[in-house]
């Protein structure tokens, strides 16, 4: 079975969140979305259950938007 990553890059996060890597970035500037760690090069990392709660959230308020 394969294994689950903990962390995802800005481009996996985005992906989930159906935005892109520099929206997810500017959630990060505005204060909305917290780096979870960092790799020794610097690449933003979030924690896959942050993700994924913030994906359920914004399809939420999309419903009750309609």
């Amino acid at each position: 079975m394969k294994e689950i990553p903990i962390y995802l890059t800005a481009g996996e996060a985005a992906r989930i969140l159906g935005v892109t890597p520099a929206a997810v970035r500017g959630m990060v500037a505005r204060g909305s979305l917290r780096v979870d760690a960092t790799t020794e090069g610097r690449i933003a990392l979030f924690r896959r259950k942050t993700i994924e709660r913030l994906a359920v959230s914004r399809a939420g308020r999309r419903t009750n938007a309609d």
